[in-house]
């Protein structure tokens, strides 16, 4: 258990410092690639918004994996295991958005240039794995996937108001996922919705089955 308090400890650090960094460089240079915005503009982009609440549930459970490493005592309240699960399956969706549907078409390199690296790649990855196999805490209940869809159904409607109901012309945004091309958002809605189902589905079956 020491082993895998240390290993979810550097993980969730990593989580956090590296968002904290790519918020940083938003903030001070502005965004590169797919995501070229400064400033608060970073937020549209469900990558931002996915990893900064990894990031939140990270830095949550640094506090527990300091207090373990210090007393021996691995405790974890059950709600921040939720909240890391979120936190999870929201940068996981991130995750697998980007290698299977932008990046072979925009290329790898494009998508993970810059923070993006962080953002598209080793953030999920680390949060993924930490969960999965490190963070220590009890067997998760069925109403966690329900939570999981939770922040993918909150953007998804803010995405569709500003891409589908304003539109970039009358002062929305542009449609950068590209979920309403063709008009087709009917299509990538429930596409995404299931997508973020399944990934939620087998990172809580992977966790309860290594909690066991």
């Amino acid at each position: 258990m020491a082993l895998r308090n240390i290993i979810s400890l550097i993980c969730n650090l990593a989580v956090f410092v590296l968002t904290f960094l790519s918020l940083a460089e938003f903030f001070l240079r502005g965004g590169k690639a797919n995501m070229q915005v400064k400033d608060t503009r970073c937020f549209e982009y469900f990558t931002v918004d996915s990893n900064v609440l990894a990031a939140t549930a990270a830095a949550i459970m640094l506090v527990f994996n300091v207090i373990a490493l210090i007393s021996g005592v691995y405790e974890m309240p059950y709600w921040v295991m939720e909240l890391k699960f979120v936190g999870t399956c929201a940068v996981a969706l991130t995750f697998f958005v980007v290698m299977l549907m932008l990046a072979p078409y925009a290329g790898y390199r494009y998508m993970l240039e810059g923070c993006s690296l962080y953002m598209h790649l080793i953030n999920p990855v680390a949060a993924m794995l930490s969960f999965m196999f490190a963070d220590f805490g009890g067997r998760l209940g069925p109403m966690s996937l329900v939570y999981a869809l939770i922040p993918v159904v909150i953007y998804g409607a803010v995405y569709f108001i500003m891409v589908v109901g304003i539109g970039k012309e009358k002062g929305g945004w542009e449609d950068f996922y590209g979920f309403n091309k063709g008009g087709r958002w009917y299509v990538s809605a429930p596409l995404v919705l299931g997508m973020s189902f399944v990934i939620a589905f087998l990172i809580r079956l992977v966790h309860n089955l290594a909690a066991a």
